[in-house]
């Protein structure tokens, strides 16, 4: 989360990310909404600060994911030993967002900047979703690649040995992706306002 949300939603429509992403059908998918008040930039910062969810390692964020990964896998003896059979790996995901009380009470450059953080904050928890989405796609087919194991016992500490790597990139991705954004909107904020402070050259006579 950025120090500073006024200067974010300064940014205006440039933020929103580009990219698309769908909501994979493993994905039990649920939402809730913090509400926010104020009418200037800085109340609307502060009260995002005060009742934005709290991220674990980050402190009160804009939005947030909260993901689970439940694997069911089911077990088959066979000749040659234990298999598995059809794993799936569904997804439980919480995502919260903001909302503002009074959004058509607001001044038109507020009211625009805040449909633009909204948009944001949807794109942004997409995409955390997705990155999920392939990864239980990923667990699904690298568990059932796993060759057959003696007893089934040993084939589910084959299964747990390639679903906790696995879980671990995921979990480091997740971390990758919120890092990259952090940056980009920085960036963003950075040359925004060296253009805003940028002198302007008068005129050759």
């Amino acid at each position: 989360m950025l120090k500073s949300l006024s200067k974010f939603l300064l940014l205006g429509s440039s933020i929103i990310l580009a990219a698309c992403t769908s909501i994979g059908e493993r994905t039990v998918l649920s939402v809730a909404y913090y509400t926010v008040n104020g009418d200037t930039f800085s109340e609307v910062d502060k009260q995002i600060k005060i009742h934005g969810p709290e991220v674990t390692g980050v402190g009160k964020a804009l939005a947030s994911t909260d993901l689970r990964m439940l694997p069911r896998i089911k077990y088959e003896l066979v000749k040659g030993g234990c298999i598995v059979a059809n794993p799936r790996i569904n997804i439980k995901a919480r995502v919260t967002l903001p909302r503002h009380a009074n959004v058509n009470k607001l001044k038109a450059e507020l009211a625009q900047a805040w449909t633009s953080l909204e948009e944001y904050a949807q794109v942004h928890e997409a995409v955390h979703l997705a990155i999920a989405d392939g990864y239980a796609i990923a667990m699904e087919n690298a568990i059932n690649k796993l060759p057959a194991n003696k007893n089934c016992a040993a084939m589910r500490d084959d299964v747990q040995i390639v679903f906790s790597k696995l879980f671990n990139q995921h979990h480091k991705e997740q971390l990758q992706f919120d890092a990259d954004e952090k940056a980009r909107i920085r960036g963003l904020i950075k040359r925004r306002e060296a253009s805003i402070t940028r002198p302007i050259e008068k005129p050759k006579s």
